[in-house]
């Protein structure tokens, strides 16, 4: 049986605010002693990027709430059933993130590993259901249904790698013989072909983008200090962003600005 969308939007209202309030609360020492970026600190990996990537959760709070609102508004009409397509995945999402913050800020690390897959797991569901990207929609849909759930599966993915990255670090893990270095490469090489795949069959540019985002501020972390890293990752921000703007212009018809410039909005 169909729960009512309305139910659906408020639930995906509340449990999204609250996410929010936790978070908030986690960067605000009320959750524990330690922060989230305490915890990164104290369990880092090579393949964390520099400080300054991780605020792209700015991004993603704005367009997840641009997301939570175009709910309200599609309340009203609905055509392509964006509200029973979503179903309970949003909310789940919300809440596997609040309960990752408070595990990592409690160093459950285990329990992180699980609950970051839960959320990449509801992104992925979220990303098959509505469709993303693979239809001609207007501008309104790109914004409000597309690139929250993009730009947001993106930046998880190299969150979930990052995580388990850090559990290992934790399990005082030895990486069976071969160095931290070579494995950092070897997953920026993994993340590389994910984001290219998300590019070339599934037309998400903006997960790609967030990969090129990642990858440069990976390669300015280890700048001086592991130039093996930092060329890798260099060279995969390189080719996405080849890979990613000749996808934008083989597919220029399609780009929002020309969508707005004919009145699709």
């Amino acid at each position: 049986m169909k729960i009512k969308n309305s139910i659906l939007v408020l639930l995906n209202t509340i449990t999204f605010i609250a996410m929010l309030v936790v978070n908030y609360a986690s960067n605000a020492h009320i959750l524990a002693d330690a922060t989230v970026a305490d915890v990164a600190h104290k369990y880092d990996t090579l393949f964390a990027p520099a400080d300054y990537a991780f605020i792209i959760w700015a991004v993603i709070f704005l367009l997840c709430t641009g997301f939570v609102i175009y709910g309200w508004v599609l309340l009203k009409n609905d055509p392509k059933q964006y509200i029973q397509r979503t179903g309970i995945w949003f909310i789940i999402s919300n809440v596997a993130n609040a309960l990752w913050v408070i595990c990592w800020v409690h160093e459950l690390l285990a329990l992180c590993v699980v609950l970051i897959f839960v959320l990449l797991f509801t992104l992925i569901q979220l990303t098959l259901n509505l469709r993303l990207e693979l239809d001609d929609e207007p501008v309104r849909t790109i914004f409000f249904v597309w690139w929250p759930i993009a730009v947001y599966l993106g930046w998880i993915i190299a969150a979930s790698v990052a995580c388990v990255a850090s559990y290992l670090v934790s399990s005082n893990w030895h990486g069976l013989g071969v160095t931290p270095a070579t494995w950092t490469i070897i997953m920026i090489i993994v993340a590389l072909l994910i984001y290219i795949f998300l590019n070339q069959k599934r037309n998400m540019r903006e997960s790609a983008g967030v990969g090129i985002w990642t990858c440069i501020a990976i390669a300015v972390r280890h700048w001086e200090s592991d130039t093996g890293i930092a060329s890798t990752a260099i060279a995969a921000s390189i080719i996405l962003f080849a890979l990613t703007g000749w996808h934008a212009y083989k597919n220029r018809v399609y780009i929002p600005v020309n969508k707005i410039k004919r009145g699709e909005w």
